[in-house]
């Protein structure tokens, strides 16, 4: 599961770079661990929101996790950017680079 994990991140993050994805400084979670927990969520914890944050904190994958409300709002703000991952991981997979 780690590595489910940290390539998910790794993904998302870099999906954001490349799109030059700005955040506000004061957010103590990026954008990219909202992302991170929603994906884990569904991978792992058939889309339990609530069970990903507790054990992504509780394990130290994200230690500055926001509370369940502040989740829903930042991950309702991003909701376009899943489209553009989504996308991208369709194209990957339709062409069948996956490296």
């Amino acid at each position: 599961m780690d590595d489910k994990i940290i390539a998910t991140f790794c993904l998302c993050d870099d999906l954001l770079k490349a799109m030059h994805h700005h955040e506000d400084r004061q957010c103590q979670m990026n954008d990219a661990e909202v992302m991170t927990t929603a994906c884990v969520a569904s991978l792992c914890f058939r889309g339990n929101h609530e069970s990903a944050r507790a054990m992504l904190q509780q394990h130290g994958y994200i230690p500055h996790m926001v509370s369940k409300s502040r989740f829903n709002r930042r991950l309702h703000r991003i909701k376009d950017i899943f489209f553009v991952l989504f996308n991208v991981l369709g194209q990957i997979f339709s062409t069948g680079h996956f490296v």
